[in-house]
């Protein structure tokens, strides 16, 4: 039997999924967060290992063909590194590595369609196809991109508490809230803490700082406003970019600040209708894009397959 197995590795959880050449789905597992960079290839490729292990359980005798689609593995280094890891694991005949992203893309619109993919969680990024081909908008990482990410939200909540604490501006309801909301009672104590935290601490400050905005608080919306034009800048560039659209580009929002559950999705879809694009309400599963991406990738006779890949 055929089987693909499906990974979606990104800043909160790991998903992994087993689906037959049918795509009937077989089994599925959920674990922690396996993002990566060049310091954790080891201690993520363990996680992974142990997952699809769980999930190929009883599945001996089958040809098992794998997609990991991680966050960071944009990184051409990291991405080789852990494709040599995974093979050493012994999962599968063929493995493949992709961003989270990609494998996000293939689940929406497949290997052909046209249209536009938007995320926004722990970081941001967009792709998209047109008549010009593919291209990715941000997706740069923590230090100088994700911007409208929670992230980049939370970072600047912190920025904006110091900055009042100095009397560069003046003191906030947010900057008691953010002090709360991180355990400190002095602002020079949030140095300490920035510095030990990980990039999903700092982005779940990122729902406080949407909460305060829907009460009103300033400078929580001026948080929120900058956010929203940030991801709308990412829509616009790619629509530019890759027209001509035969129809009205399609949209579709992944992420929790933007989904259809998140505090962004709303305002966001006011902002991106007015460019004449259709906002596609689809549920996002990236492990079965990644199996999806196995599946094609099947086909292709390269080592080194391009097919997902967005420049």
């Amino acid at each position: 039997m055929q089987l693909f197995l499906g990974i979606d590795g990104g800043g909160t959880h790991t998903r992994v999924v087993l689906m037959d050449s049918e795509e009937v789905e077989i089994g599925r597992v959920e674990g922690s967060a396996t993002g990566l960079d060049r310091s954790s290839v080891c201690a993520s490729v363990e996680e992974l290992g142990v997952l699809c292990r769980k999930v190929l359980d009883e599945k001996e005798g089958s040809s098992v063909d794998l997609c990991a689609g991680l966050a960071g593995a944009g990184d051409s280094v990291v991405k080789k590194s852990l494709k040599r890891a995974i093979d050493k694991l012994g999962l599968a005949q063929r493995t493949s590595v992709r961003t989270d992203a990609e494998v996000a893309f293939m689940d929406v619109f497949g290997p052909e369609e046209p249209g536009i993919l938007l995320i926004a969680g722990t970081g941001s990024t967009a792709l998209g196809r047109g008549g010009n081909g593919s291209k990715r908008v941000g997706g740069w990482g923590s230090v100088i991109g994700d911007e409208g990410s929670g992230y980049r939200m939370g970072l600047e909540s912190l920025r904006l508490a110091i900055k009042a604490q100095d009397g560069r501006i003046p003191v906030s309801p947010l900057m008691t809230e953010v002090l709360r909301a991180v355990g400190v009672k002095d602002p020079r104590d949030l140095v300490t803490w920035v510095d030990g935290a990980q990039k999903s601490q700092v982005a779940a400050l990122a729902s406080l700082v949407c909460h305060m905005a829907s009460e009103g608080e300033r400078i929580s919306s001026v948080i929120v406003e900058k956010a929203i034009d940030d991801l709308v800048l990412h829509v616009r560039t790619l629509v530019g970019h890759l027209g001509s659209w035969q129809s009205a580009p399609r949209v579709v929002l992944h992420g929790g600040l933007i989904d259809s559950a998140g505090p962004l999705h709303n305002d966001l879809i006011v902002a991106i209708e007015q460019m004449d694009c259709v906002i596609l309400e689809e549920e996002v599963d990236a492990a079965r894009g990644a199996c999806r991406m196995a599946k094609c990738i099947q086909f292709d006779d390269s080592d080194d397959s391009s097919v997902g890949v967005f420049p």
